[in-house]
């Protein structure tokens, strides 16, 4: 049986083809996800990405506490709040801080979001986000 499992990101998106090396230099963090405006989404798919993309993401685990995820997240990027702010007024960047919760057999995770987060997340104007992926249950054999 799967059990529930959270990962987060943090991601830096303009509407335009922005300099990704850039991003990267400065925050002195390399991406675990990146790509161009017009990329194709998926190979061999026709839809492209309508923005460009910097995006850096915490391990999947099993676990039901949503600290255990965005705790990494913060550690990496807390010290860098004016880099950050720095490249969102440079190359006219948005980020969005993001939970991803996949929840099997009903087991739901807490959602508590900490003030050190809160205030991380204000500190760099973040959207914040979370989604979840309900799988269904799965019928045990008696």
């Amino acid at each position: 049986m799967e059990k529930t499992s959270l990962y987060a990101y943090i991601k830096l998106t303009g509407n335009d083809d922005f300099p990704i090396t850039t991003v990267t230099e400065r925050l002195n963090v390399q991406p675990t996800k990146t790509w161009k405006v017009g990329d194709a989404i998926r190979p061999n798919h026709p839809h492209k990405w309508a923005y460009t993309c910097w995006k850096y993401e915490t391990k999947q685990i099993e676990t039901l506490d949503s600290e255990d995820v965005l705790r990494p997240l913060l550690n990496t990027f807390q010290s860098k709040v004016e880099i950050i702010n720095n490249l969102k007024t440079e190359l006219h960047l948005d980020v969005q801080l993001e939970l991803v919760i996949i929840m099997e057999e009903g087991c739901t995770p807490g959602l508590v979001i900490y003030p050190e987060f809160s205030a991380f997340a204000a500190a760099i104007n973040a959207f914040l986000d979370i989604d979840m992926y309900i799988n269904p249950f799965t019928e045990q054999n008696e």
